[in-house]
């Protein structure tokens, strides 16, 4: 009899390991799932930081067309006004479709855990099974048997401790069933709040791309006309080199400022200058589609300055930095869309336009070759390309005195 009991309180620790070894187990999945939603967040903390500030700036660049319209909206205005509701439009859709990916994610995880649940009550209702077993078979006398095995009292001691412990692991495996499935049960009910949110976004989502679309075949259908209407050409041409005078007076101003404030905070010290000679980088792989210098329309026979190159490239195509420099400026420009100013030193400054996307931030030094946004057709653009200027103390200079 007594090595029966043994036999039996043997099997009963083993069944007390192996439980706390699947409760341990059960604990280390949880870092990497924070993770992942951390990323999540911080992108999508990201575009609507972005997403803001071009709205200040489009509504900056509103109230100066306002301001100089005259009874006839000049057709630039109105495709400058659909470009910025695309660039604001397609911001909404980048943060809409991040929290879908965001909810689909959360989803994977809460389907992930009621699975993970699920087992461990499977485990926990296999354990509180065998216990039920083991009662069953050996009646309610195994324990007072075990006592009576005792060779001592110092063994009975030790054998009445086990046997409290087996007790409490019993109540502590029955009270762990009960948490587990409410658990499950609160699992269920975010799995569905997440379902319905997915749907929510969906619908969202949905009417912000026909938004978008709306917009943009607006936008084609005039720069279509304005192919075709000599006039309507000429006075979109006019815009555009009022706004490559507005880029030259921006250049010319930050420039000025950034001296400025440089000279205060450390009198004496010389400009830094990161560019001393040499090639640019290309800032993008592509065709050249538009040259820098004098154009000649091929119907109207009318001449334009262009001031400088336009590289055709796919949309979210990498626009990487022509060389080592600063930050000057980011945000939208009236006609260019969304640009990127590079201070390079010694007056040099490199302008990159009608980006879809900007990834850098004022004042930050960035690297020959780094990624400081992406290929687009924001502004006045017939298509994605992007346009790539060089200037020198804010004139604009052909760029392929500079490239490779």
């Amino acid at each position: 009899m007594n090595l029966s009991c043994r036999t039996s309180f043997s099997y009963k620790i083993f069944f007390l390991i192996m439980t706390a070894v699947l409760i341990l187990c059960s604990a280390g999945l949880i870092y990497a799932a924070e993770k992942k939603e951390d990323d999540l967040d911080r992108q999508i903390k990201k575009q609507e930081e972005e997403y803001k500030k071009i709205q200040r700036q489009i509504s900056n660049t509103k109230k100066k067309l306002t301001e100089t319209t005259r009874k006839e909206k000049a057709v630039t205005q109105q495709i400058e006004v659909l470009s910025q509701k695309i660039t604001i439009t397609q911001k909404k859709v980048n943060v809409v479709s991040l929290r879908i990916k965001k909810v689909h994610q959360n989803i994977v995880e809460l389907s992930k855990e009621i699975v993970d649940k699920n087992k461990r009550i499977a485990e926990v209702e296999d354990l509180l099974r065998h216990r039920l077993v083991s009662i069953y078979k050996y009646g309610g006398v195994t324990e007072f048997n075990l006592l009576l095995s005792s060779q001592g009292a110092e063994d009975a001691l030790a054998n009445s401790y086990l046997l409290t412990k087996i007790a409490e692991q019993d109540q502590s495996l029955i009270n762990e069933l009960i948490t587990q499935k409410k658990k499950l049960s609160d699992t269920q009910e975010k799995l569905k709040t997440q379902k319905v949110s997915l749907e929510s976004h969906g619908k969202e989502l949905k009417e912000q791309t026909t938004e978008l679309q709306g917009a943009a075949n607006e936008r084609n259908a005039i720069l279509a006309k304005v192919r075709k209407d000599k006039d309507v050409y000429m006075s979109q041409q006019e815009e555009l080199l009022r706004a490559s005078k507005e880029l030259q007076a921006t250049i010319k101003r930050l420039l000025s400022e950034k001296r400025k404030i440089a000279a205060q905070r450390h009198p004496g010290k010389p400009e830094t200058v990161y560019y001393r000679g040499g090639r640019l980088a290309w800032p993008v792989q592509g065709t050249i589609t538009s040259t820098f210098g004098t154009r000649v329309h091929p119907i109207f026979k009318t001449k334009i300055t262009h001031t400088g190159l336009d590289i055709s490239a796919p949309k979210g195509t990498p626009v990487r930095a022509a060389d080592t420099g600063e930050i000057l400026f980011t945000g939208w420009l009236s006609g260019y869309g969304n640009v990127v100013i590079i201070d390079h030193g010694a007056n040099l400054t490199t302008v990159y336009a009608h980006l879809s996307v900007i990834e850098c931030t004022e004042g930050a030094k960035v690297n020959r070759g780094s990624v400081v946004g992406r290929v687009g057709s924001s502004g006045v653009a017939t298509g994605n390309h992007l346009h790539f200027e060089t200037r020198v103390n804010g004139d604009a200079v052909n760029p392929m005195r500079y490239l490779n």
